[in-house]
């Protein structure tokens, strides 16, 4: 895998980004950069290591950006953010999991899929009473605001309640001010172990849903940005990349 292509976090307060800008490198010739962001709080997705942004969706578009001849630049923001950042133009990109649906893509552009999933209902681990999305009628569930899973919550007759992180969505399941939540089935395989709270994921997997870097509809980077994502899919890159933080190819 090739790994010359370096990822610039972006540090402060200001976005000061010309959208998929072009700059001059020193050899006359002119790059394009993308400002990409991301909420770098959600293993093994994006997050931050040693003060680096990393995770999968991450190593995926800095190896398509690379072979695509393009620069990335990281704006790491909290998840509710992404899109209105989007929007305003201060990033051009967004790299976060995101499920591509259908009311999305009446407003926004998105890469071709780069990783398959579903959702799941955790409780803490001392719940009986829910044992999976039909369970959750009435109930008090915890999600990151803009997050599908809010919806996919409301839709089962949950009210939602919104935090900043998934960590604060764990820490106030554990200590009963929540009755459930619903994340990612990778996050789920991966991660929640790891985090220590007394949590447990119940049900079965549903709402399949395929995840893709978001742009607006005016972008000229995708195309590109996909036929690098195809041959990533040909030549075993991305499987190779699912394997490091997933054990298994989730690209398809």
């Amino acid at each position: 895998m090739k790994k010359s292509l370096t990822a610039v976090l972006a540090i402060g307060a200001s976005f000061g980004v010309l959208a998929a800008c072009g700059t001059e490198t020193d050899s006359g010739s002119e790059e394009t950069v993308i400002t990409v962001g991301t909420e770098a709080t959600y293993p093994p997705f994006t997050y931050k290591d040693k003060g680096e942004i990393t995770g999968y969706d991450i190593d995926v578009l800095n190896e398509a950006a690379e072979r695509a001849g393009y620069t990335v630049e990281y704006e790491p923001m909290d998840f509710k953010g992404l899109v209105p950042a989007l929007d305003a133009e201060r990033i051009d990109m967004i790299a976060n999991q995101m499920s591509i649906t259908p009311e999305r893509e009446e407003k926004y552009a998105f890469s071709d899929t780069y990783a398959v999933s579903g959702a799941q209902v955790i409780v803490a681990s001392d719940n009986e009473d829910i044992k999976g999305i039909d369970d959750l009628d009435g109930k008090v569930v915890g999600s990151t605001q803009g997050s599908v899973y809010a919806q996919m919550a409301e839709e089962a007759g949950a009210e939602v309640k919104f935090y900043k992180g998934a960590n604060q969505v764990l820490q106030d399941l554990q200590v009963g001010r929540l009755d459930a939540a619903l994340n990612d089935r990778l996050f789920i395989l991966t991660e929640l172990e790891k985090t220590g709270y007394d949590v447990k994921a119940v049900g079965d997997v549903f709402n399949k849903s395929e995840a893709g870097y978001m742009t607006r509809q005016d972008s000229d980077v995708l195309d590109q940005l996909n036929e690098a994502l195809a041959e990533m899919k040909e030549d075993g890159t991305m499987a190779e990349i699912g394997d490091k933080y997933f054990g298994e190819d989730i690209s398809q």
